[in-house]
């Protein structure tokens, strides 16, 4: 069974957590539930695509138990369990 977890600490959540909102009120579109996880979309504006990747190589890291995946300003996560899943969608759920 997959450990679903965060490994970073307050503080450095805290500073994803602005990087994600920062990067939602320039260009998020939607938020879809998919069944393995989420998709979000974002409008293909200058640097969204790099920050985008950006983010995901970072939460990959720190959430190993979802897979992260970034297709030009599209950002598909998915988790291998219930459990994954719904912490990814409850994750981003702020975000639609």
């Amino acid at each position: 069974m997959e450990q679903v977890a965060c490994t970073l600490n307050d503080g450095q959540m805290s500073e994803r957590r602005q990087r994600w909102h920062e990067l939602a009120v320039r260009a998020f579109v939607e938020r879809t539930e998919t069944p393995r996880g989420l998709r979000l979309v974002f409008r293909d504006d200058d640097g969204v695509e790099g920050e985008l990747r950006a983010l995901a190589a970072l939460e990959g890291e720190c959430c190993a138990f979802a897979d992260w995946s970034v297709s030009g300003s599209v950002l598909d996560v998915s988790a291998g369990s219930d459990e994954g899943i719904a912490a990814l969608q409850a994750m981003f759920r702020s975000l639609g």
